[in-house]
């Protein structure tokens, strides 16, 4: 039996930073649309779409 439970939420999870260094040029592209003010920021060899919309 495991402890772990998964609640169901409607509030976003990843605190207006996203980590999209691996994915497709066209989601990245959907993401950023969908927030009203998105940058992109390049650390540590990653790439994460940033936004204060949440």
């Amino acid at each position: 039996m495991s402890t772990n439970t998964r609640r169901a939420t409607t509030e976003p999870t990843h605190n207006g930073v996203l980590e999209v260094s691996e994915l497709p040029t066209e989601r990245v592209q959907r993401y950023a649309l969908e927030a009203e003010t998105a940058y992109l920021e390049r650390k540590g060899g990653r790439t994460f779409l940033v936004t204060d919309d949440v």
